[in-house]
């Protein structure tokens, strides 16, 4: 199935860099480019049909920059579950915060080298195409030890297996399971504050068992880390449904990415530890304060 890519940026050399990453590793896509975000919004409503899977998006243009096109998307019904990925020059932590606090699922700092560029396009293919690709970091993962990755899975043989290969090569890094909606939210309201802010990423399955019970996980988590006034960490939706209904659901609720699963676990989980890799070595994310869970 060919995929859009609305790329958006006033860049040429940065739109020539980031289009000659993804068409290496990713299949079946197209790149539309825009050059700023008034752009962006009209052809987003003069080609409903042409709704792209992923928009890429600088946040410094004329006419109409990012933060602005990115407000405007999220205030459109029709337009808000498709999702958004900044990519910036700007590594201001100000910047980044805002972005996620107006609805961006990642932002990503513009690298300075072809590995860079390439190590983007890993991410985005993983995170959002879904194609799993050959892992491009060398040896354990780093910045792993100290890590707290919560994962929501009503599945035990799943939840066991994700656990296992996450650990394999993540070494110092904490998997904490929940089997169920209901205990997911009575562990997050067990957490204080500072403990709430050591939770790296959260993975969570859209079915546990039913949908709802997923979407009101994803709900209930934005509105807990809200209240206690801390960024909340990636969410990761990792469901075996590919259903457009259940990814522009999970979107709507603010999920940073969602993956379907893989059709043999055993043999194709081992990327998650791939998806550590890309969001605390790839994407910025704002800063929170450090501390273990006991």
């Amino acid at each position: 199935m060919m995929r859009k890519i609305y790329l958006v940026d006033d860049d040429e050399d940065d739109r020539i860099m980031i289009r000659q990453a993804l068409e290496s590793v990713a299949e079946e896509i197209e790149i539309v480019e825009l050059t700023n975000g008034k752009q962006l919004l009209f052809f987003l409503e003069e080609n409903p049909s042409m709704e792209p899977s992923l928009i890429l998006m600088d946040m410094n243009m004329p006419i109409m920059n990012g933060v602005e096109a990115l407000s405007a998307l999220k205030n459109r019904t029709n337009l808000r579950h498709i999702p958004v990925v900044f990519i910036s020059t700007s590594e201001n932590p100000n910047f980044v915060e805002q972005g996620y606090q107006l609805g961006a699922n990642a932002y990503i700092v513009k690298p300075n080298t072809l590995d860079g560029y390439q190590r983007i396009a890993h991410a985005i293919t993983l995170c959002f195409l879904n194609s799993y690709l050959p892992a491009t970091r060398k040896g354990p993962l780093r910045k792993s030890k100290g890590k707290n990755v919560v994962v929501i899975e009503d599945n035990p043989d799943y939840a066991a297996l994700m656990g296992i290969l996450i650990k394999r090569d993540a070494p110092g890094l904490h998997v904490i399971h929940q089997s169920s909606a209901e205990s997911a939210i009575n562990f997050f309201e067990s957490l204080d504050k500072t403990a709430s802010a050591a939770i790296d990423l959260i993975i969570v399955d859209l079915y546990l068992p039913a949908r709802k019970q997923g979407l009101d996980v994803l709900a209930w988590l934005r509105m807990s880390f809200m209240d206690k006034g801390i960024p909340i960490a990636p969410i990761v939706v990792l469901s075996s449904s590919g259903h457009h209904q259940d990814i522009q659901a999970s979107y709507r609720l603010q999920a940073n990415a969602y993956i379907v699963k893989p059709a043999d676990p055993a043999g194709s989980f081992s990327f998650l530890t791939d998806l550590c890799s890309v969001w605390w070595e790839t994407m910025s994310f704002p800063n929170k304060p450090a501390s273990g869970i006991v």
